[in-house]
């Protein structure tokens, strides 16, 4: 994520980094003295190889959250983690308390797989667990304020909070309404025919979730029925984008879609053709939306008639646009640049007014 001018990403390394995009820009060495830090996070791991207790490296599939200048992130092992970036730059022992860093659980326990993003509100951070509960956490000292254990398993979601309620979908097809308060269930909760496959996406009253019947439903809240629901060619596994009234909403069949919010009813003559599956989430500059697709190749769209281009590599035009390695994180905006995260640990900047790809960022 994109915060104070500075990078904050995760990776299944295990490693979370402070990027400064102007620093890397000059090609300085990693990390760089203009706030720039990385931190590994090991988890115990026990070996039959071994006599002793090992530690191996954690798996981050989250996307870290900035709270009061910390940095918060859960982890694929069972866990979830505040960080200071002041503590990590001078390298001081993890968690350190007097700089606000705390791990949840404490010592060697652990929760379930925590593969949605934290979401911060107020002195609260909520995270779901693949342990089927949801749990919100005092933002300051990592303290549970309570937990509410969900009849499901792998609630892989990032929640969702509106005014008192926290909305949270499971692959079983519900979608539950918990009180931000104590956790307790609101009187509300959508039942659909099958799971859902994706977070769900609060635009004003209404939710949007994809599932696996391979719709895109729209939900108002304390409604029975969908408002209406909307079929692509496979699952809309990543969160759309919502402007100016239309859903922006890319699937793994490879198409984008651009839908009326209201109706569901299409935009777009055609849906734009990425070519290949779509998985992670686009990010939508003045009038242009970026959409990179598992092969490598990423387009700049116009939101307003779904005529798009391919960004061309500097290494050559027969290459994909970032050197063919899949892209399936989620990635963010700064300044009229999409940084885009790819599975073999570099940054790509994409400079949307020009549609053209910067010289890429090495993160080891």
């Amino acid at each position: 994520m994109s915060y104070d001018d500075m990078l904050y990403l995760g990776a299944t390394d295990g490693k979370i980094r402070a990027v400064n995009p102007e620093a890397r820009s000059e090609g300085l060495p990693f990390p760089s003295s203009d706030g720039e830090w990385s931190f590994a996070i090991t988890m115990p791991s026990k070996s039959f190889l071994s006599c002793g207790d090992s530690s191996a490296p954690a798996i981050i599939y989250s996307t870290p959250v900035v709270v009061d200048g910390r940095v918060c992130v859960g982890i694929h092992d069972g866990k979830v983690m505040m960080l200071a970036p002041s503590a990590r730059i001078d390298e001081l022992h993890f968690p350190h308390r007097k700089s606000g860093e705390w791990t949840y659980p404490d010592g060697d326990d652990v929760i379930g797989a925590v593969v949605g993003n934290p979401v911060a509100v107020g002195d609260a951070i909520f995270v779901c667990s693949s342990d089927g509960a949801v749990y919100a956490l005092d933002a300051s000292s990592g303290d549970e304020k309570w937990r509410y254990e969900l009849s499901v398993e792998k609630l892989w979601t990032t929640p969702v909070v509106q005014g008192e309620a926290i909305y949270v979908s499971t692959f079983d097809g519900h979608i539950y309404a918990l009180s931000v308060d104590d956790g307790s269930l609101l009187p509300w909760s959508f039942d659909a025919e099958v799971g859902f496959a994706s977070s769900p996406l609060l635009y004003g009253d209404t939710i949007l979730v994809g599932s696996f019947d391979n719709n895109l439903y729209a939900v108002r809240i304390g409604d029975e029925k969908p408002l209406w629901r909307f079929q692509g060619g496979n699952w809309f596994w990543a969160l759309p984008v919502v402007s100016d009234g239309v859903v922006y909403a890319v699937c793994l069949d490879g198409k984008v879609y651009a839908l009326d919010a209201e109706t569901g009813k299409a935009k777009w003559g055609e849906p734009f053709d990425a070519g290949s599956p779509i998985a992670a989430s686009p990010v939508a500059v003045d009038d242009s939306l970026v959409v990179a697709a598992e092969s490598g190749d990423v387009y700049v769209i116009d939101m307003q008639t779904g005529v798009g281009a391919r960004i061309e590599n500097p290494e050559g035009d027969e290459k994909p646009s970032i050197d063919g390695t899949t892209v399936l994180a989620s990635f963010c905006a700064q300044d009229g640049i999409v940084y885009i995260r790819a599975q073999n640990n570099c940054l790509y900047p994409i400079d949307v007014a020009e549609r053209e790809r910067k010289a890429r960022i090495s993160l080891d």
